[in-house]
């Protein structure tokens, strides 16, 4: 089997590959060698991903099995993730991409119970051939059980030390404090503050706190709710007005339960002018794949069986099939015939 390597995150590496004549990605978590576990990650992942139908969300294609060790799969992403996105073109309409991040996590939020993100940041946000933002990277979601009031206010005895605890807190930058320091449980409340940190770190281009190297010096920051307005003249031109500062400062609210919903975020983003910096006759422009012209040797190949198959099919047909599965029309695992994707 040929691969590449197509990105390194905390938790998972993602490699490139086709399958019936797309591009897609699959996602290996990074502990595979200890499989209860993994098998235990990977499933939970793929339990949440799966129920979420969005524009905004990238779509959940199934678990192929790939030199024995299930991955995770969807489609590839053409234009990466958001924050290169912005930073190699530099006149899209960020303001845009943030109505259509706000407009998945809405989703998520407005299921029954609501699913929680719990790690909301630019990097985990993709971009689409065609310029569309969709929420990605759900090893941190889950379900949220409305707890009483004096639960929720109260600390967790036993997230201190679970892996899901210790992930959200390795993203100190964006999470919210209620959470990695008091040990509170994820709410909605807590993902719209790390989409505050997001909107601050797409519209200049750099991670929540540039300036600052310590986690010690962060947390001091967050808990104080102090975060210096950035009020340069690109940034204020990518969108970031009186308008859009107001609303940021709503979501970083330390009282969780005034900040706004994530309907109610999208639409004040809605009401938001747009942004000088759009240039009208841009248009988003896909990463190449294999421009050096070693595409057919690096990406991951199907075995001859299928790649002869899908030779030979009908276009159309295939196209169709591709549509099923992006709409979860084949069911949980898939009924294709993913070991072909071996």
């Amino acid at each position: 089997m040929q691969a590449r390597m197509l990105g390194q995150g905390g938790f998972g590496d993602c490699y490139l590959g086709i399958f019936f004549g797309r591009l897609v990605v699959s996602k290996r978590l990074r502990f595979y060698y200890e499989r209860d576990n993994y098998m235990k990650s990977l499933l939970h992942e793929a339990s949440i991903w799966r129920e979420l139908d969005h524009p905004n969300i990238i779509p959940f294609l199934g678990l192929p099995s790939i030199n024995g060790i299930p991955h995770l799969m969807s489609p590839l992403m053409q234009n990466g993730t958001a924050d290169e996105f912005v930073k190699k073109n530099p006149h899209v309409n960020r303001v845009h991409l943030l109505i259509q991040t706000a407009q998945g996590l809405e989703h998520m939020h407005m299921r029954n119970p609501p699913i929680i993100h719990g790690d909301l940041k630019a990097n985990n946000v993709l971009v689409s051939e065609d310029g569309a933002a969709c929420l990605s990277d759900f090893g941190l979601a889950r379900a949220h059980a409305e707890p009483s009031l004096e639960g929720a206010l109260a600390p967790s005895v036993s997230s201190a030390s679970t892996p899901i605890t210790m992930a959200y807190r390795a993203n100190f930058r964006w999470g919210a404090p209620e959470v990695f320091l008091d040990d509170r449980r994820r709410t909605p409340a807590s993902d719209i503050y790390s989409l505050g940190r997001l909107e601050v770190e797409l519209l200049t281009g750099k991670i929540p706190f540039p300036d600052l190297k310590s986690e010690a010096a962060i947390m001091q920051r967050a808990v104080a709710g102090r975060y210096d307005r950035p009020t340069d003249s690109d940034t204020v031109a990518c969108g970031l007005d009186d308008g859009m500062w107001a609303l940021i400062l709503e979501c970083w609210d330390l009282d969780p339960s005034k900040r706004p919903s994530a309907s109610q975020v999208v639409e004040r983003l809605r009401r938001l002018p747009e942004p000088a910096s759009v240039n009208p006759n841009w248009k988003p422009r896909a990463r190449a794949v294999g421009e050096d012209g070693e595409r057919s040797s690096s990406i991951m190949s199907t075995s001859s069986r299928a790649s002869d198959s899908t030779a030979a099919s009908d276009h159309g047909a295939m196209d169709r099939l591709w549509h099923r599965v992006c709409a979860g029309g084949l069911g949980f695992p898939p009924d294709i015939p993913l070991r072909d994707f071996m």
